[in-house]
């Protein structure tokens, strides 16, 4: 007769070498498989640019000169509005003749003042001094010379200047350009006063 005990004892040690054979050869299996691919990456595809639009369109970039010539009547363009600005190659050329040469003779006049020559105190009039000087001094035909060279050009840098201001032009200017500008206006003062005063956009 086969001995139970022994007999339950290899049934046990049988089962016990099965399981860990099964175990092993799921383990290999398991080590054996390779990890899962990783999902390939997505590609981002950028828009195309945009074209730009074309001149005229709104929202377009400004082409042509910022300004241009104009006279009363004729067409405005698109893309230009008419504006009314002072001249300002008169006015530059005026200030300069005129500010450089009576600021010479303004000088010229205080310092003879000072020395106690109040006869050229005409001086500090601007255009009609040296002329008025003339007459309340006495000069060689140097000085005499002088004086009256020294009047024509403060008159030649006034003509210049004036209508500089006083005539202003209209021209043509780019609708995204916005220039400051300066223009004469008489203004009042009080109810019984007048005067001369700038405006503008700055």
């Amino acid at each position: 007769m086969v001995n139970r005990g022994s007999w339950r004892r290899g049934s046990l040690a049988g089962a016990i070498a099965i399981l860990v054979s099964v175990s092993s050869s799921g383990q290999a299996r398991a080590d054996d498989a390779s990890p899962p691919a990783a999902p390939p990456m997505q590609e981002q595809v950028l828009p195309p640019p945009q074209a730009a639009p074309p001149p005229g369109y709104p929202g377009a970039p400004a082409a042509g000169p910022k300004v241009l010539p104009w006279r009363e009547g004729q067409p405005v363009p698109p893309g230009y509005h008419p504006e009314t600005r002072v001249r300002k190659g008169l006015v530059i050329s005026g200030a300069i003749v005129f500010g450089t040469v009576y600021l010479f003779t303004a000088l010229g006049g205080a310092d003879a003042v000072y020395r106690g020559s109040s006869g050229y105190a005409p001086l500090f009039v601007p255009c009609a001094g040296p002329f008025l000087t003339l007459a309340t001094t006495r000069q060689d035909s140097l000085e005499t010379m002088g004086l009256v060279l020294d009047g024509l050009v403060q008159i030649t840098g006034a003509a210049l200047l004036l209508p500089g201001l006083l005539v202003p032009r209209t021209v043509l200017v780019r609708d995204d350009v916005s220039k400051a500008f300066v223009l004469p206006a008489p203004m009042s003062f009080g109810p019984s006063s007048a005067g001369l005063g700038l405006v503008g956009r700055f």
